[in-house]
C-alpha cells in the first residue's frame, strides 16, 4: 500500500527509482538473514548508509523531495571518498593568457567589409600582433596606391603563412567579390613543383649539391603582401570645364580605398620591421600638413596625438617594450636613409677652407631651433658654410633638458632636409666630417648620439668618400678626445687605402695621442708599426720640431729609462753576458738611439740647406750688382 501511494505521488521516474530502491533496501533490513559472502563491500556500505537516511521516525516531516536530493549527495560523497587519493582528478582550471590581444579598431570612414576582414585575419587566418596603419592622410600617396589602409600580422611558420594566405584570397573573393593580389605566395604543390625543377637543372648541371635537404632554396621569401581595392561609391565619368566653360577633359575621381595586408613570419618581420619604416613616413607627412597649414610643427604632443589615432600597435608587452625602444630613436632614422641625388664631385679647395671651424659660441637650443624654422619658413639659401655652422650650433647649444639629444638630431634632420630641398649637397666630405665632429664633441653626448654618428661612418665606407688630409687630422684629433683607438687608427690608415703617403702631421698626432695616454702598453704597440711605416715613406719625413718631441715622448712613455740607459749606460763589470747583450739590445733604447741620429741627420741637412741658399742669394745679389 505504501508503495502505490509513493509511485502514484511522485510523477517523476528518477524519484520513483528511489523510493523504490529505498523502501526495498529497508524491508531487506527487517528480515534477519545472513548476508553473502559474495557481497561487494561497497554496496553494503550504501546498504547502511541508506538504512540511517531512510529510518523511521515520527517527528521528520521532512518533504519525500528533499529526502532524495539528500539521499543523492550522500551517495556521490560515498562514491568519492570510495576513490583512491592517487586516483582523484582534479576540475580542469584554465590558466590565465599571458598573449592577450586586442584587435584594432575599424578607423572612420572606413569600408564595411575592414571589421568583418579584421575578425577573419585574427580568428580564421590565426595571425597575431595585429596592428593597422591608416594612411589615408598620406601625402603624397605610397605606391602602393591611394586612400592606403595597410595592416600587418604574424604567421606562426612558412606554411601557416601560404595556407593562411591562399584561404584570405579564396574568402575575399567568395564573399566579397573582390579578386585580389598576392604577392610572395606560392599555391598549393607549386613548391614540390618547383623544387623539382631545380633538382632536375641541377643534376643536368652536375651541381647537385647546391640543392639543400629540407630547405626551399630561396623560393619562398616569408613575406606574402595581399592588396586589393574597395570601390563601394559608384563613380560615373564626367566632363569637366574651365573658367571659360570649355571642356577641359574627361574622367572620374578616384575615391576609392587601397588595403594591403602584410603576411610576415616572426623572423621576416623582425627583420624587415615595416612598421618603423612607415611610422617615419606618416610622422614626416603630417609634419609637412602642420608646416603647409602654418601650424606650430614643433608641438611634439599634437604630433604623437595624431599619430595615435592613425596607428594601431600590438598592446602585448614584449612588443610594446620594443616599440617604444623604436619610438625613441626614429627621429634620426630619417638621416641615414641615402639621398637619391648624385654627389657633387671633390673639388680642390685650399688649406684654409678645411680647417677645423672656430668655436661656435653657445646659445640656448630653444633659440637655435626657432633661428632653424624662421629660415625654413622664410626660404633663405642655406650654403654650406651656413650650414657647417647650425650644425655646430646645434650640438654645442646649451639645453635645462636632461637628455635633449633627441631634440638635437630632430633639428638636424630638419636642417639636412632644407639643405637638400635647395640643392645643397649634404654628402661632401666637409660636411661629413662636421658632422662628426659636433656629435662628438656635443654636450649631450649619449648613446642615441652616438649611435647616430657610427651609421655616418658605416655610410662614409660604403660611399668611399675621400677626405683630405686636413679633414683627417680633424677626425683623428676627434677620436682621441673620446679614446675611440679603433676609429683613430681606422682613419690613420686612410692614405695607404687611398694609395696617398701619410704627411708629417699625421706621424706627430699619432705619436702626440698615444704620449698623452701615459699607457706604456699602448705606445709600445703603436710605436712597433708606426715607427717603421713612417721610415718607408717614399718622401723622407724630417724628424724634427714638433715631430721629434711627439716621437721622443712616445718612446720615454713606452720605457722610461731608455733616455738615461742612453746617455749614461751603466758599467758592465758584474754583468753577466746575458745581461750585457739584453742592455745592448734593448728595444726602445735602441729605437731613441736611431732617432737621435736621424734627428742630428736632418738638423745637419736643413743646416745646410740654409747656408747653401743664402751663399745662392748672396752670390746672386753680387751678380746684379756688378751687372
Amino acid at each position: 500500500m505504501l508503495l502505490r501511494k509513493a509511485a502514484t505521488g511522485l510523477g517523476c521516474r528518477s524519484c520513483r527509482n528511489v523510493v523504490l530502491r529505498a523502501t526495498t533496501v529497508r524491508t531487506q533490513l527487517c528480515t534477519p538473514t545472513t548476508p553473502s559472502s559474495a557481497t561487494p563491500m561497497r554496496w553494503q556500505r550504501s546498504i547502511a548508509t541508506t538504512s540511517r537516511l531512510y529510518s523511521t521516525d515520527n517527528k521528520s516531516q521532512t518533504p519525500i523531495k528533499d529526502e532524495l536530493v539528500d539521499v543523492e549527495d550522500a551517495e556521490e560523497s560515498e562514491l568519492a571518498s570510495n576513490v583512491p587519493w592517487f586516483l582523484e582528478e582534479e576540475a580542469p582550471q584554465r590558466a590565465p593568457s599571458q598573449h592577450t590581444q586586442k584587435l584594432p579598431d575599424v578607423p572612420e570612414d572606413a569600408p564595411k567589409m575592414i571589421g568583418p576582414m579584421i575578425k577573419y585575419i585574427f580568428e580564421d587566418m590565426g595571425l597575431d600582433d595585429i596592428s593597422m596603419f591608416d594612411l589615408r592622410e598620406l601625402d603624397p600617396a605610397a605606391a602602393l596606391g591611394p586612400n592606403l589602409i595597410m595592416l600587418f600580422g604574424t604567421a606562426r611558420s612558412e606554411t601557416h603563412l601560404h595556407v593562411s594566405a591562399g584561404r584570405f584570397v579564396r574568402w575575399l573573393r567568395k564573399n566579397h567579390s573582390i579578386a585580389a593580389k598576392a604577392d610572395g605566395l606560392i599555391g598549393p604543390g607549386e613548391l614540390k613543383t618547383k623544387l623539382r625543377r631545380l633538382r632536375k637543372k641541377a643534376k643536368l648541371m652536375g651541381t647537385n649539391t647546391a640543392v639543400i635537404p629540407r630547405g626551399d632554396n630561396g623560393i619562398s621569401t616569408g613575406w606574402i603582401c595581399v592588396n586589393f581595392g574597395i570601390n563601394e561609391s559608384q563613380s560615373n565619368a564626367s566632363v569637366s570645364f574651365d573658367e571659360s566653360g570649355m571642356i577641359s577633359g574627361f574622367g572620374s575621381e578616384e575615391d576609392g580605398v587601397t588595403v594591403v595586408v602584410q603576411c610576415m613570419t616572426e623572423a621576416r618581420r623582425d627583420e624587415l620591421n615595416l612598421e618603423t619604416l612607415w611610422e617615419s613616413t606618416l610622422r614626416r607627412s603630417v609634419v609637412q600638413q602642420m608646416k603647409f597649414l602654418g601650424e606650430d610643427s614643433s608641438n611634439t604632443q599634437e604630433i604623437d596625438r595624431i599619430m595615435k589615432e592613425r596607428i594601431q600597435l600590438p598592446t602585448t608587452g614584449s612588443k610594446q617594450q620594443w616599440q617604444a625602444l623604436e619610438r625613441a630613436s626614429q627621429e634620426q632614422r630619417r638621416f641615414y636613409s641615402t639621398s637619391a641625388r648624385r654627389l657633387e664631385p671633390s673639388k680642390q679647395r685650399k688649406p684654409s677652407q678645411s680647417a677645423p671651424p672656430e668655436p661656435t659660441p653657445r646659445v640656448p637650443l630653444d633659440e637655435v631651433r626657432q633661428q632653424l624654422q624662421l629660415l625654413q619658413q622664410s626660404g633663405t639659401q642655406i650654403d654650406r658654410s651656413k650650414l657647417h655652422s647650425l650644425i655646430q650650433a646645434i650640438f654645442s647649444a646649451t639645453s635645462e633638458e636632461p637628455n635633449s639629444s633627441l631634440t638635437r638630431l630632430s633639428a638636424m634632420d630638419q636642417l639636412l632636409q632644407s639643405a637638400e630641398e635647395q640643392d645643397t649637397s649634404t654628402w661632401h666630405p666637409e660636411t661629413i666630417v662636421t658632422m662628426i665632429e659636433a656629435m662628438t664633441l656635443s654636450p649631450a653626448y649619449d648613446s642615441h648620439i652616438q649611435q647616430a654618428r657610427k651609421n655616418i661612418e658605416y655610410l662614409i665606407a660604403q660611399m668611399k668618400l675621400r677626405p683630405d688630409n686636413l679633414q683627417q687630422l680633424r677626425l683623428m684629433h676627434i677620436y682621441a678626445s673620446r679614446k675611440e683607438w679603433e676609429r683613430f687608427w681606422y682613419v690613420f690608415r686612410i692614405p695607404p687605402r687611398l694609395q696617398q703617403p701619410r704627411t708629417k702631421e699625421h706621424y706627430e698626432l699619432a705619436f702626440r695621442a698615444m704620449a698623452l695616454t701615459k699607457d706604456a702598453t699602448l705606445c709600445t704597440e703603436a710605436l712597433r708599426w708606426v715607427y717603421p711605416e713612417m721610415l718607408k715613406e717614399q718622401i723622407e719625413l724630417e724628424i724634427t720640431g714638433a715631430l721629434y718631441m711627439s716621437l721622443k715622448a712616445c718612446i720615454l712613455t713606452a720605457d722610461p729609462m731608455a733616455e738615461q740607459l742612453l746617455a749614461q749606460p751603466p758599467s758592465k763589470e758584474g754583468m753577466s753576458i746575458i745581461q750585457q747583450r739584453q742592455l745592448e739590445r734593448r728595444e726602445f733604447v735602441c729605437v731613441l738611439r736611431e732617432v737621435e741620429d736621424l734627428h742630428r741627420h736632418h738638423i745637419a741637412m736643413t743646416a745646410r740647406g740654409e747656408r747653401d741658399g743664402r751663399l745662392n742669394r748672396f752670390l746672386d745679389s753680387e751678380s746684379s750688382a756688378r751687372a
